[in-house]
């Protein structure tokens, strides 16, 4: 659904929830109203809720990203990829004379896969082929950094990430390249042009929902019971 049907529904829904005359005495009835900047929060909100319990498996199915042909095509539009270069290293202090880092995408949510390739003459015919990142932690770095099979290896790189959206990668080998698949945030759901400067994630302007459309109806579902909790009416957070 558009933007204009995402707004309509909402309504419409939110307000099925009401508060009604009982035994006629109107002063018990209640209209919930928000604004179109309220509604866009409440759906950015369960848009991105929904988006992790499907990529976690903490969902009605159980099942995580890419275990299920439906899991995939759900999220398959926030699946992106990053190729870098060697002109694409910026500066550091590694912990290894081998290190290079490099900056991640600034929409990146997870990194679903991420691989190297080698450019090292001391390689021979293994010049130029490819060995898959690991992510580990500082600690788990400084044990495992000497050990011939858990440290870098022909066959594998070491990944450590620093906070701001910059990785240090480890090979055993110069590289020549770095590759990631990841999932990309979603973009927020704005209904509207937003006034006097307001933006949600970063967005002021009118935003469709870019998740495949058989999600719509449960983003839609759970941000009116994230409203309804939020104003305590006839609901409670599921």
């Amino acid at each position: 659904m558009d933007v204009k049907e995402f707004s309509d529904a909402f309504d419409t829904l939110l307000n099925s929830h009401s508060f009604r005359a009982q035994f006629g005495d109107t002063s018990f009835q209640r209209d919930i109203v928000l604004d179109e900047y309220e509604k866009s929060l409440f759906l950015t909100k369960a848009q991105e809720e929904i988006v992790i319990n499907l990529y976690n498996g903490k969902n009605p199915f159980g099942d995580s990203f890419e275990s299920t042909e439906e899991m995939r095509r759900y999220l398959d539009s926030l699946v992106k990829t990053k190729t870098y270069s060697t002109s694409d290293e910026i500066e550091g202090t590694g912990v290894s004379s081998n290190s290079v880092f490099f900056k991640l995408p600034t929409d990146l949510a997870f990194i679903t896969l991420e691989q190297i390739t080698y450019d090292d003459d001391s390689l021979g015919c293994a010049d130029g082929t490819k060995a898959n990142v690991y992510p580990v932690t500082q600690d788990e770095y400084d044990r495992v950094k000497d050990n011939p099979f858990r440290g870098p290896t022909r066959y594998k790189a070491l990944r450590l990430d620093y906070g701001d959206g910059t990785v240090e990668i480890i090979p055993k080998y110069t590289i020549g390249g770095y590759y990631i698949k990841y999932m990309a945030k979603p973009s927020p759901i704005v209904l509207e042009d937003l006034p006097d400067d307001l933006t949600i994630n970063g967005v002021s302007t009118k935003s469709e929902c870019t998740l495949n459309s058989i999600l719509h109806n449960t983003i839609l579902d759970r941000a009116v019971v994230m409203a309804l909790t939020s104003k305590s009416v006839g609901a409670k957070s599921e």
